[in-house]
């Protein structure tokens, strides 16, 4: 038995090593962290791991919500949409290349070809749009009408608009002088808009997409079909280009040959040509050229807040094009269940 005058010693001894191991655990993390050579929460860890046994650290570390006592959140539950019975069977439509997306969760619901790149033709206007808002806009400023020597049904060249009249003949009547004249009014040189539209693809996705100018007349302007449900979503969420996909018909008016020009939408089912049961449409953008066929993206909805995004590729006719999204889309509301 140790001496009534010694007992006091060794309590102060003990309290000091642990004062003294304490200064030293929190100097050394400081080092380590001005040094930068571990992270200031791995070399404590290191530290305690070492020293705890010595000071009576696994209390504390207990008590002041250490890793032992870190519980992650629950990941969250997403309920997807479940098919009721057999999928449709897609060999007998004329479609090259076909994706159906649920808005929500993004789940593919019916697919033929959807990874394989196919010239995606007007459809690109929607790239273009996207492009050109990222400007500061006047609706109200006039520009003149391109002189490019391509395909268009709908305005001439010197002819004069307004910025806002030629969007609406861009994206309603998929006017290419239209699209054009908007892309030079940015500013920005043509090679430059194009380079923006492939970098824009690859900020939001677009892994099986390449755009070679604006309009979609090229060939070289292609993407998949699951691509495109993917731009058509980006663009749906701009309020401007949503709501001018809406547009059925429009009218211009040129000062300089005094003529007035009616435009209808390009789109049959927003018409209402393409007989259907769809409870809701959100709109859509055609593409065609020779080499893409028919090109179609929409989006519908079956009214209690579920949507789909309907992309088909190379159909053989204009006409066809309408009806087998909306053999789709209404197929999909019918055999899929969706969650409360």
């Amino acid at each position: 038995m140790l001496p009534n005058f010694i007992e006091p010693i060794k309590d102060f001894s003990n309290r000091f090593r642990n004062i003294i191991v304490g200064v030293l655990l929190v100097a050394v993390a400081v080092f380590l962290v001005l040094n930068k050579t571990v992270v200031a929460d791995e070399g404590v860890k290191v530290l305690t791991r070492v020293i705890r046994p010595i000071v009576g650290l696994d209390k504390l570390v207990n008590r002041i919500g250490g890793d032992k006592e870190f519980t992650p959140p629950p990941a969250p539950v997403v309920k997807l949409p479940e098919l009721k019975g057999e999928k449709l069977d897609l060999s007998n439509f004329s479609a090259t290349n076909v994706v159906v997306k649920d808005v929500q969760t993004g789940l593919i619901l019916l697919s033929k070809n959807e990874y394989e790149k196919h010239s995606l033709a007007s459809i690109t206007k929607l790239m273009s749009a996207l492009v050109i808002l990222e400007k500061k806009i006047d609706w109200n400023t006039t520009t003149t009408v391109v002189s490019d020597d391509v395909e268009d049904t709908h305005m001439y060249a010197g002819d004069t608009y307004t910025i806002e009249e030629l969007w609406n003949a861009a994206l309603v009547a998929s006017s290419n002088k239209a699209i054009l004249t908007l892309a030079d009014a940015t500013g920005w040189p043509r090679e430059a808009f194009v380079e923006r539209m492939n970098t824009k693809a690859t900020e939001i996705g677009l892994t099986m997409s390449v755009f070679a100018e604006p309009t979609g007349l090229s060939e070289d302007n292609q993407a998949s079909a699951a691509d495109t449900a993917i731009l058509l979503n980006e663009a749906l969420k701009n309020e401007k280009i949503a709501k001018t996909l809406l547009v059925k018909e429009y009218n211009l008016y040129s000062k300089e040959r005094k003529q007035k020009h009616h435009m209808w939408n390009t789109d049959w089912i927003l018409l209402g040509w393409i007989p259907n049961k769809l409870s809701e449409f959100f709109g859509g953008k055609t593409g065609y050229t020779v080499a893409a066929g028919y090109n179609f993206a929409m989006r519908s909805g079956d009214g209690k807040n579920n949507l789909i995004d309907v992309v088909v590729f190379g159909t053989k006719t204009n006409e066809e094009r309408f009806v087998e999204a909306n053999k789709i889309a209404e197929w999909i509301f019918n055999n899929y269940n969706w969650p409360i």
